[in-house]
């Protein structure tokens, strides 16, 4: 902050030139008022609040002044609002939260507490309740199993990141119910909605509103439904919805049943336009450099294509026929790992032109590899089983196989397999590499109805089920948010109901959870309920999610 303005300049070298006296000078001390305020946002649809602060100086001479516009004016949490001008706060109206209010001038500072509420009810107006005013306070009737009404999205104990688009909760409604009453509370905030629907989407300001207001603790979801007919009312067993401050980001790359190709997905975005390729050509089994500049695919069949990203330019050419199963990059994006039936051959990013095969043990073959952050190992599913179709691998163990200088070491195997039925498949490294993420089913891994996903330290020892993310059976194709933050985040296929929406079982989709790493080694399941990705059709199959950093030009 420029405290000294010159007032006067005369051309004369022998002239003075008077500058302004420092207002702040002589400062000792801050205070601000009011010291403790409190803003209590009850209707969402009224424009932003206003809270007004002023910062009263004292100085060496003992006398105290308003330095309100002298000082800088900023909080310690952004999400609830922030100061639009010296000393005047504005409210977010997407957030509740405690707040601390800082004014700072050269070197004296002063701090303020606010605390900011939503207290808020919300009429669905595309479905009505018809009878809004039914839930009074009294009698809640629990557990009955005609009558009772029950969230059946989102799962008890699910956790999601910031920037996800939108939530659909759904619930099945008890016999005779046609008005419910949605809750949604925590410390700081409460947001009720009223409906006449079997479902409610949070998007845009009540998406923020529950996702930036109980950072650090769990949203208490209840739910009631009742008859207008009858009025008596019926309640749900609650269910847990936390939110972390995790914004991963990035880009999902997953195929699409839809178009035969590669959709371009976000957290943040209601739809995934096709990515690739521009025409009816079938495209699939890709992967995305992490970095998140190049793009490789099997291209109208079993064949390898590569693009650069985002420009979509080709650089290897289906033309050049390299048979390919399933790829990886390394990281820095110069080299690419193809497996194709058991064999896997090491070529040049640029050119396609072979460099290697990699030694295998003797009657092993290896496929779904997955180079690791460092560059320093590749992972692989590893088997006696000859593998004839690169859509199917039997009675595999996971594996890594040391490289560097484009030679490679030996297979040490972290999972074996013990025997026919115990098949473990698709690793994929942690952001950090230090856990590979994989699959494990009691079959062969193509539709495999009994796939759930586990973990294992990228060094070896113990596995563990991530049961909670994995609850039901055909979880598949996991990948890792390319960002680590409290947690880590892991897309995969599942072919799991959604709720009202997809009710049926066996139409794969993509599912994200997240994964709790730095406590992964302690703690017997690291791993929360997981949420449907909302950028994608839910009529067609959806499968191999592939998160990457977004490409730059």
């Amino acid at each position: 902050m420029i405290r000294w303005l010159s007032v006067a300049l005369l051309v004369s070298c022998t002239d003075r030139v008077q500058l302004a006296r420092d207002p702040l000078n002589g400062l000792v001390a801050l205070a601000i008022k009011p010291d403790d305020s409190s803003i209590i946002i009850n209707d969402l649809s009224l424009p932003y609040q206003e809270q007004d602060f002023k910062a009263i100086g004292t100085f060496l001479d003992g006398t105290k002044h308003d330095v309100t516009e002298l000082v800088r004016w900023h909080v310690d949490n952004p999400l609830p609002g922030d100061f639009t001008d010296p000393g005047v706060y504005l409210t977010s109206n997407t957030a509740a939260g405690h707040v601390l209010v800082h004014a700072d001038g050269d070197s004296v500072g002063a701090t303020a507490t606010l605390t900011v509420l939503v207290d808020a009810t919300v009429v669905d107006t595309t479905f009505p309740p018809p009878a809004p005013d039914v839930f009074q306070p009294g009698l809640v009737l629990t557990g009955d199993p005609t009558h009772s009404p029950h969230v059946i999205y989102p799962s008890d104990g699910t956790r999601m990141p910031q920037g996800v688009a939108s939530t659909l909760f759904q619930l099945t409604s008890g016999d005779g119910n046609d008005t419910f009453l949605w809750t949604f509370d925590c410390e700081l905030f409460h947001l009720a909605i009223l409906t006449g629907a079997d479902r409610w989407l949070a998007v845009d300001q009540t998406q923020l509103l529950l996702s930036q207001s109980c950072l650090g603790q769990d949203v208490a979801v209840n739910l009631e439904g009742a008859s207008s007919i009858t009025g008596t009312i019926y309640g749900a067993p609650q269910v847990s919805l936390g939110f972390s401050l995790d914004r991963p980001d990035g880009v999902i790359y997953y195929w699409s049943a839809a178009t035969s190709g590669i959709m371009r997905g976000e957290l943040g975005a209601q739809s995934s336009p096709k990515l690739y390729p521009s025409d009816a050509t079938c495209v699939g089994c890709h992967t995305v450099e992490r970095g998140g500049g190049k793009l490789a695919m099997g291209y109208g069949g079993e064949i390898l294509q590569t693009v650069a990203l985002p420009e979509l330019t080709t650089t290897i050419d289906a033309a050049k026929r390299i048979p390919m199963g399933w790829a990886t990059y390394s990281p820095d994006g110069k080299r690419i790992a193809v497996a194709n039936k058991g064999t896997l051959t090491l070529y040049d990013a640029t050119t396609g032109m072979m460099i290697n095969k990699a030694p295998l043990p003797a009657m092993k073959f290896a496929t779904h590899p997955d180079w690791s952050p460092d560059g320093k190992s590749v992972a692989v599913a590893l088997t006696a089983t000859m593998i004839a179709d690169n859509m199917d691998v039997a009675d595999a163990s996971i594996a890594v196989l040391p490289f560097a200088n484009d030679t490679w070491g030996m297979a040490q195997t972290l999972v074996a397999s013990a025997g026919p039925g115990d098949n473990n498949y698709f690793p994929k490294y942690s952001p950090d590499g230090a856990y590979l993420a994989y699959v494990h089913a009691a079959e062969n891994s193509h539709g495999a109805a009994s796939a759930d996903l586990r973990l294992v330290r990228s060094i070896g020892g113990a596995t563990t089920a991530l049961a909670t993310a994995s609850s039901v059976t055909a979880d598949t194709m996991p990948s890792w948010a390319p960002i680590q933050g409290e947690r880590g985040w892991l897309a995969f296929a599942s072919s799991r109901a959604y709720g009202l929406v997809l009710p049926v079982t066996g139409r794969s989709q993509v599912w994200i959870a997240a994964v709790d790493l730095a406590h992964a080694a302690t703690t017997s399941d690291p791993s929360s309920a997981a949420f449907w990705l909302p950028a994608q059709d839910v009529t067609v199959l959806n499968n191999n999610p592939i998160w990457s950093s977004p490409a730059t030009p």
